[in-house]
């Protein structure tokens, strides 16, 4: 049985009323022993302390929290998931369209605690991220099957063309073993535009070459050359092919058959499957840049993808331990106190616990506010608030809330700023939100007895400078990129021997862009470390 002290539920109930989730906690016999006004809010629950959880699950059952049914069975299944007392997760859409994820777990006692997280919005941008991808894919496929059609037109076509090549007139000539035209028909004259006379037979072969020659078809070859070659050709009564440019620019394929009694030659005009060919090379070519313009896409697209869930993934990893540490040992002293009439504890002791939850709070706090300023950023949601102020006054309260961390340090930051510094138009929140990162980072990273100091200036645009700087350990030239991104953080012993989401350059970065600035790092591994906030010249009143 989870014993609850009046101190112990008072914590509770303070402390956890700040986190934006749900809890609650059963006994052992599934008693409700603590909830906080987050669950009651989430889940719209009359229910309290001391009601069984039963009685949750019925009245859940009753008003349709869990679709049609018969109530008992709902209510039954329930249950029997509860009295395995194994963790479970798992989204449920509400009624009224509020995605919420419960995620339970056995405590060490036997009871049971559960946490309920509204993740409405998370879940509808998987819809939509779904619904994208979809449409997506629609459109992958719309556009691989436009190509398929494309390409089965232009193979019809090339199949058309080749068709009607093959079905045209072609020139026709039979020549016996002496090389005197026996035959011949009128595409042969009119193909290679020979005089009429020609078609007689006993032309000789060589009458046609001069005829080419002095049209001059065939450039500067020696007219006797070109017959010496075509007669070597011949001589070798092999089948023979070429195709030559003639002097109208018309593409002429000549074709021998040697034969038994002389030879068969046919002259085809491919000048038109010339021009296909070189048509479809073209069309090709055209659709090999479009394949690779498409690929290329949905190799960016596919980076995106990857680059998001190795972002999600890097998320999971710092969040894990940064929100698990300060809520286990909330709930560790918690239980501790709730034992005090069993272990009678000090006062020292109690002390000691409270301090211990009152600190696990205000870090989860701290995690949870720049996790949330980060998204809301980065959502375009961050509307500033602004107003001249003095700069003075900002870094003087800046300085005031980690007056203690200082202390504890031993290190006594020190201020650099001109007198009479003009007014600067900003959000003074955020401003100080700035500066308190930058310094926080300081003074953490600094061993005892360094030096932090920060510094505002004006340069030659009139822009201002706002500038802290430390004698700490310094970043290394790899990390000094990856620290100004979101849960980046320097791969050092020291490093890991500190609390924290690696967020706080992130969100400094992010902020000064939201005022039209930038941030200039600067650091040296042993050395330390300088960061400058530059603000554009327009703020300087």
């Amino acid at each position: 049985m989870i014993v609850q002290s009046k101190v112990g539920a008072s914590l509770s109930e303070t402390y956890l009323g700040y986190l934006d989730q749900g809890i609650s906690v059963m006994d052992c016999d599934f008693n409700i022993v603590f909830i906080n006004d987050r669950f009651t809010e989430l889940l719209q629950l009359p229910h309290k302390i001391g009601d069984r959880l039963e009685d949750v699950f019925r009245y859940n059952a009753e008003r349709g929290e869990y679709g049609d049914g018969d109530i008992d069975q709902l209510v039954k299944e329930r249950l029997e998931l509860a009295y395995k007392r194994e963790p479970h997760s798992f989204e449920r859409a509400r009624p009224d369209g509020i995605v919420i994820k419960i995620e339970g777990n056995p405590l060490p006692d036997g009871g049971f605690i559960t946490t309920y997280s509204d993740i409405t919005e998370l879940h509808n941008s998987k819809q939509e991220l779904l619904q994208a991808n979809e449409e997506l894919d629609n459109r992958v496929r719309e556009r691989t099957l436009e190509l398929a059609a494309r390409e089965e037109q232009l193979r019809n076509k090339a199949a058309t063309l080749e068709t009607i090549m093959e079905s045209v007139n072609t020139g026709l000539a039979l020549f016996d073993n002496d090389f005197s035209l026996i035959a011949s028909n009128r595409r042969f004259i009119e193909i290679l535009e020979y005089p009429e006379e020609f078609r007689s037979p006993g032309t000789s072969i060589d009458q046609f070459v001069r005829y080419n020659a002095k049209q001059g078809d065939y450039g500067d070859i020696p007219v006797e050359k070109l017959i010496a070659n075509l007669m070597e050709i011949l001589k070798k009564e092999k089948h023979y092919s070429e195709i030559r440019e003639r002097r109208n620019s018309r593409y002429i394929e000549m074709v021998i058959y040697p034969l038994y009694e002389g030879y068969f030659v046919s002259y085809s005009d491919m000048t038109d499957r010339k021009q296909a060919e070189d048509f479809l090379k073209q069309s090709n070519e055209i659709l090999e840049e479009r394949v690779e313009e498409r690929t290329s896409a949905l190799r960016a697209a596919k980076e995106i993808a990857e680059q998001a869930s190795r972002a999600k993934s890097q998320f999971l990893a710092n969040m894990s331990h940064e929100l698990r540490t300060p809520l286990n040992a909330i709930i560790g002293f918690s239980e501790l106190l709730m034992m005090e009439e069993e272990a009678n504890f000090s006062v020292e002791k109690k002390i000691e616990f409270v301090t211990g939850i009152n600190d696990s709070g205000v870090h989860l706090l701290q995690v949870i506010n720049d996790i949330l300023d980060v998204a809301k950023i980065e959502a375009n949601q961050l509307d500033l608030v602004e107003e001249p102020v003095n700069m003075v006054k900002i870094i003087d309260a800046s300085l005031e809330m980690l007056r203690i961390a200082a202390a504890e340090r031993e290190i006594l930051p020190e201020v650099d700023i001109p007198e009479n510094f003009p007014m600067f138009l900003c959000d003074p929140t955020r401003v100080k939100q700035i500066i308190i990162n930058l310094m926080s980072n300081a003074l953490k990273f600094t061993d005892k007895g360094g030096s932090v100091t920060v510094s505002a200036s004006l340069d030659d645009t009139n822009a201002v400078r706002l500038k802290v700087s430390d004698t700490g350990i310094g970043i290394s030239q790899k990390d000094t990129e990856m620290v100004q991104h979101p849960f980046g953080q320097a791969q050092s012993s020291y490093s890991r021997n500190h609390q924290g989401t690696g967020l706080g350059l992130s969100l400094v970065r992010l902020l000064a862009e939201a005022h039209g600035g930038q941030v200039n790092l600067q650091s040296e591994l042993g050395i330390g470390t300088t960061v400058e906030v530059v603000f554009p010249p327009d703020r300087t009143r």
